[in-house]
């Protein structure tokens, strides 16, 4: 195997695919990349059993030339190596000198850089015992604008529980509901919802659960204008470009959290309030916590007259107090005890201007949407605390 490439280009793919390497070593080979040349180009593949992602670099990129086909099974630590190799790099990969060494191979990298003369010996595998990639069938189940998938993502991965313990809550639910794709979270303290209107739907049952943590590498990943989204053999593979990831879909029953949110109408008070006014005397609430391992508490008081008035719970450092006035206040006078780390979530969440705050009750679900999208929700779970004016 050998081939010359732009270092930008190699070192585009391979940020792409390094998210799913396996960092443990129960499976050696899938610690490393899978480079695989053909006359079209070069695959960058990597596995760790339950996601995987593949890129592609065809030769049409007129920056890379395609000498002789092949795989191997290259480390990781030729990321750091390609980012001191300048503009370009020769791979030639080899068979081990050794004779008794069949699995091993020789890569030598070597910059093509003018200015640069740098030449790197390592050792690398074969590629025959790694995982082969599961292909895409079909058509798509759905189709969405990059834009839209990264936004309705944005707005849950957060919420979703991070306890192996219950692996159901560490997930997205995705599923459809009168022409919308719906996307939900929760760690039972708090939940996400976010909702897109699409044509491009296809029946699947009850709605699939895709695990958050890989979802919300991705998100950070795509770069092409749609990406299309396959159900394979209880997989759900994510088409963006010349990428494909993949990932294995969650066992078990999600909730039914449209039981859990309270109708809008079900409130003790009801306002409008600037968002960023209000995320910004939140976070300084945060900062004066000290201690945010828990998130800490803030007590939030309404006041008829038009404001909310936030105060710490409990602090090590300092105290501190904030007013905010607000708009289209309806209710009654009340405070509700909330964890300051979950509500800063919620709001950074959304782009609107103004937010609509609900409270149900001193231990109520309390409710936060955007201004423009009715289809969107967080909900937030309140504390009891001995310092709420009751």
């Amino acid at each position: 195997m050998k081939i010359q490439i732009k270092t930008k280009l190699l070192l585009d793919g391979l940020v792409k695919v390094k998210e799913t390497l396996d960092k443990s070593t129960k499976f050696p080979i899938c610690t490393m990349i899978k480079f695989h040349v053909t006359k079209k180009g070069l695959t960058l593949t990597t596995d760790n059993t339950v996601n995987s992602t593949e890129h592609i670099i065809k030769t049409t990129d007129q920056e890379l030339e395609v000498f002789e086909i092949g795989s191997v099974m290259i480390p990781p630590l030729i990321i750091d190596i390609i980012k001191k190799m300048g503009s370009g790099v020769c791979i030639t990969v080899s068979d081990h000198p050794n004779e008794e060494s069949t699995d091993q191979r020789l890569i030598n990298l070597q910059s093509i850089d003018t200015k640069i003369k740098t030449e790197i010996d390592m050792q690398g595998i074969s590629a025959v015992e790694f995982p082969k990639f599961i292909s895409k069938k079909g058509k798509p189940l759905l189709t969405l604008e990059s834009s839209h998938f990264i936004a309705i993502l944005s707005k849950t991965v957060f919420a979703a529980s991070t306890d192996e313990s219950t692996p159901i809550f560490t997930g997205v639910h995705i599923k459809q509901n009168d022409g919308e794709l719906i996307f939900s979270t929760t760690n039972r303290h708090r939940l996400a919802r976010a909702s897109y209107k699409t044509d491009s739907l296809v029946e699947f049952g009850n709605g699939m659960v895709v695990s958050a943590e890989p979802l919300s590498k991705i998100s950070k990943l795509i770069n092409s204008n749609k990406v299309d989204l396959y159900n394979v053999d209880n997989r759900l593979i994510i088409q963006s470009g010349d990428t494909t990831y993949t990932t294995t879909l969650l066992e078990g029953t999600y909730p039914n959290i449209d039981r859990i949110i309270p109708v809008t109408e079900d409130y003790k008070a009801s306002f409008l309030i600037h968002r960023t006014e209000l995320l910004a005397s939140l976070e300084m609430q945060f900062i004066l916590k000290g201690d945010s391992s828990k998130g800490g508490i803030t007590i939030m008081k309404t006041n008829p007259e038009g404001s909310i008035e936030l105060t710490s719970d409990d602090t090590s450092l300092a105290a501190g107090r904030g007013e905010i006035f607000i708009n289209e206040f309806t209710g009654d006078e009340m405070s509700v005890s909330i964890n300051t780390k979950y509500f800063i979530e919620a709001l950074k969440a959304y782009q609107s201007r103004m937010v609509r705050v609900v409270l149900t009750g001193d231990l109520g679900p309390i409710l936060i949407k955007p201004e423009d999208l009715n289809g969107d929700v967080q909900l937030i779970l309140p504390y009891r605390s001995s310092k709420q004016t009751k």
